[in-house]
């Protein structure tokens, strides 16, 4: 239930961003050893800002270097979510990722289909 409900909310939101892009959702999970240091941190906002930022870098150099190239954008949306479904905190990213990337030199968008999972975990 829970993976069509999130499937159905990624289709409806990504309807309304760019016509004719294809969405993914990508979860990233801060590892457990950092969970108690980001727990007690004065300024969790700034760093749970941080983590977003470098969840868009992440996906940003995978992106890169799936097109060989250093010039394209992305397009993310990235939202936190500290507790798990069971209450524990557990600070993870939800990302909805177009489904390819920009680039301004020729005003191209260009599609792609598959990710590796296993660069992207190397990255994170």
């Amino acid at each position: 239930m829970d993976k069509l409900y999130a499937r159905v909310s990624l289709v409806k939101i990504g309807f309304r961003l760019f016509p004719r892009v294809s969405y993914r959702q990508v979860v990233l999970t801060l590892p457990k050893q950092l969970r108690i240091p980001f727990h007690n941190h004065s300024n969790q906002k700034r760093l749970y800002s941080e983590f977003m930022v470098l969840a868009e870098a992440c996906l940003s150099e995978l992106i890169l270097a799936h097109f060989k190239t250093d010039e394209c954008e992305i397009a993310v949306i990235v939202f936190i979510h500290t507790q798990s479904r069971n209450g524990n905190y557990n600070p993870h990213l939800h990302v909805i990722l177009a489904k390819g990337a920009f680039f301004p030199s020729n005003e191209d968008w260009k599609g792609f289909q598959y990710l590796s999972l296993y660069q992207l975990q190397l990255l994170w």
